[in-house]
């Protein structure tokens, strides 16, 4: 084994000491936010110049038009806080540490510094990572130890929740700005079906299972769920 040899199998043996949970910690949180904050000033400036885009979307409702709106422009000060909360006291040192330490069980990666890149750790080095962030950790005092859970505690729940708000109005986002044409033509075939079927049993004054409305069961039934705006 040579010089560069040694160097890349120590680098491995050690990856174990400069662990983080797979998609929780500070780069993925901050990754996240760029995506989802970029994805809300996109939507509010489409919104800006398609107005009338939104309006017919939401049947001209303009309470639900506006509704529409501050949902994303919430979702963005939310964003800006939680910036403000990753330069807090002890985040940046610890945040990732932290819940290493109390996450054991979790899905770990661990940074190479040969190879300059994370790479997952087996069940033994996640083990001793988990070991070598309780004992950094304690090393903590008391007050600084109960700080720095609040504040990584407080930024894990405002994550999650963010990111639950985020994945259920993606469709939406997607469906507005025609990122998705082809739930775009469902929503048009449906209309025209309906249509349809409307006239086939006389404004719906009966019920039947004429080839129209059975059409227009099969298309709804078909229609994703995310797709229905709430």
């Amino acid at each position: 084994m040579n010089a560069e040899e040694t160097k890349r199998w120590k680098a491995m043996n050690l990856r174990y000491k400069k662990p983080i949970v797979k998609d929780l910690n500070l780069d993925a949180i901050k990754e996240a936010l760029c995506e989802i904050g970029d994805e809300c000033d996109d939507v509010q400036y489409y919104l800006d110049y398609h107005e009338e885009t939104l309006l017919n979307a939401l049947d001209g409702d303009e309470d639900d038009a506006y509704e529409f709106r501050m949902m994303f422009s919430d979702l963005s000060a939310e964003c800006d806080q939680m910036w403000e909360d990753l330069r807090k006291e002890y985040v940046p040192e610890y945040f990732d540490l932290f819940f290493v330490a109390v996450g054991k069980g979790y899905e770990m990666v661990g940074y190479d510094v040969y190879e300059h890149d994370y790479f997952g750790l087996n069940y033994i080095e996640s083990e001793w990572a988990n070991e070598e962030a309780v004992k950094k950790m304690k090393a903590l005092t008391k007050d600084q130890l109960i700080k720095t859970a609040q504040y990584c505690f407080k930024i894990f729940q405002a994550y999650i929740g963010l990111q639950h708000r985020y994945d259920c109005i993606k469709a939406a986002m997607d469906i507005l700005r025609d990122s998705n044409t082809g739930y775009l033509q469902m929503v048009d075939q449906i209309e025209k079906q309906y249509e349809k079927a409307n006239e086939s049993t006389d404004g719906f004054k009966w019920w039947s299972h004429t080839p129209e409305v059975n059409d227009l069961d099969r298309l709804i039934e078909n229609m994703p769920q995310e797709v229905w705006l709430q």
